[in-house]
């Protein structure tokens, strides 16, 4: 039984490396040509947290800031910055994730892993909105497989859970482990899918 776990265990990492690679390749060549869908994606961010009701006076919203081919979330930032809520950023620190105030002045310092904010920490999340390297209709997130979401998201157990990604990210099946955490949402520039399986276009 030990012996099949092991097996089992492996069988995921491999394949899941092979995901992250392929995927990653997409991501990179899409994101070459997909200035104006970080706006749509913005939109569509907006447009959810409105149905949630999360827009609403002192709601702690974390997201990230982009690194690489990640979905750029400054736009996303800056719609958020007109509504009065503490907005704050993943911050890598010693192998760890932190959500740090966000200002739109705020200095950020950029590590192998993310970026560094010297801000207040905000704790009690109730919204995080993660990268993610591909997803599934079930709303099964594929991460970068360091684990930092999935700490951060047992943590926050109660927060609403958003991954961000661009349509092609989309694959039938994401492999999934004990640990991996399902999304309540994933928003891409076309679609809103939630955990009803309801998809709403505003294209």
């Amino acid at each position: 039984m030990v012996i099949q776990k092991i097996r089992s265990k492996r069988h995921y990492s491999t394949q899941k490396k092979q995901l992250r690679n392929a995927l990653i390749k997409t991501r990179k060549a899409f994101h070459l040509i997909s200035e104006e869908y970080k706006n749509n994606i913005a939109h569509n961010l907006i447009k959810f947290l409105h149905l949630k009701k999360c827009l609403t006076i002192e709601k702690k919203i974390a997201l990230y800031w982009p690194i690489g081919s990640e979905i750029d979330t400054r736009p996303s930032l800056a719609a958020l910055n007109e509504y009065k809520i503490l907005i704050s950023i993943a911050s890598t620190e010693k192998n760890n994730i932190k959500f740090r105030l966000w200002k739109p002045n705020a200095k950020l310092v950029i590590n192998k892993l993310g970026v560094n904010l010297k801000s207040v920490e905000i704790k009690k999340l109730d919204v995080i909105i993660c990268p993610l390297i591909g997803f599934d209709k079930r709303l099964n997130r594929l991460g970068r497989g360091g684990g930092y979401y999935d700490r951060i998201l047992l943590k926050n157990k109660n927060a609403i859970k958003i991954g961000l990604a661009y349509s092609t990210q989309e694959i039938l099946s994401v492999p999934i482990e004990k640990h991996d955490i399902r999304m309540d949402a994933i928003i891409t520039e076309k679609f809103i899918y939630d955990n009803a399986y309801i998809k709403g276009t505003v294209l």
